[in-house]
């Protein structure tokens, strides 16, 4: 049996905007057990083929049955500007976007695991997310995550903090992802490689007792290297054991 995908609007008062979601239910008969939110859903859906990877895994009995939310971004400047370390972004997944899926899937108030998911600018997102918004979700996949925005603020904010955080985090990354002083833009340089900012990000967690899974790929900054890593971080994020 097919899982049943309905897509919706929501519409965000914390950053004046709205975006598509869609949203993949659970098959499970006792509730939903398990929430995955993916960040960048046109990526995750039309380029690395998610919902595919989810079914197959599924199938195959290798991770739970999960109500599977895919949370569009609002245009392409909008992600520029909400994905690194925007806290009115944070403040949308967590107080607008959580409330709104349970208010439509109660059972997903009750999730064991509670997993957010991104991919590079929304990698640090949903990293960012976990770290100020510490109960939210507890579990991130990030993969080839932009830790390297801003001189890697995001790793000398964890460094610095005294507060827990008690989400487990996924990071993988390309062994190839190796660029320096990479011009994003007019006002935006990457001084710091994707995996130096990457290798930060896990040591810092780290550092704190934080849960880290740290995987190396071979591979750059590239939709079929994510498209390959995907199946291992929902093995480890979607475990059958609780």
């Amino acid at each position: 049996m097919e899982p049943i995908e309905t897509h919706h609007r929501i519409v965000s008062r914390r950053l004046n905007n709205e975006r598509s979601v869609w949203v993949r239910e659970s098959l499970g008969k006792d509730g939903t057990s398990r929430l995955v939110v993916f960040l960048d859903a046109e990526l995750y859906r039309e380029r690395i083929g998610a919902h595919s990877i989810i079914q197959d895994l599924q199938a195959r009995g290798e991770i739970a049955d999960s109500l599977v939310v895919f949370v569009s971004y609002a245009s392409l400047e909008a992600r520029s500007q909400e994905c690194p370390c925007h806290p009115p972004f944070a403040a949308f997944v967590a107080e607008e976007l959580l409330p709104w899926i349970g208010d439509r899937f109660p059972g997903a108030k009750n999730a064991s695991e509670r997993i957010l998911a991104g991919l590079s600018y929304t990698g640090l997102a949903a990293s960012y997310v976990a770290t100020i918004h510490p109960h939210a979700f507890t579990k991130v996949i990030s993969q080839s995550g932009s830790y390297w925005w801003n001189a890697c603020r995001l790793v000398e904010q964890v460094r610095q903090s005294e507060e827990p955080i008690p989400a487990a985090f996924y990071l993988d990354v390309g062994s190839r992802e190796t660029e320096v002083d990479v011009r994003h833009g007019p006002d935006l340089v990457q001084e710091v490689s994707q995996i130096d900012g990457v290798r930060r990000f896990r040591d810092a967690l780290a550092a704190k007792g934080v849960g880290v899974k740290y995987v190396e790929f071979d591979g750059t900054h590239d939709f079929e290297a994510w498209k390959r890593a995907l199946p291992d971080a929902l093995r480890w994020a979607l475990s059958k054991e609780i």
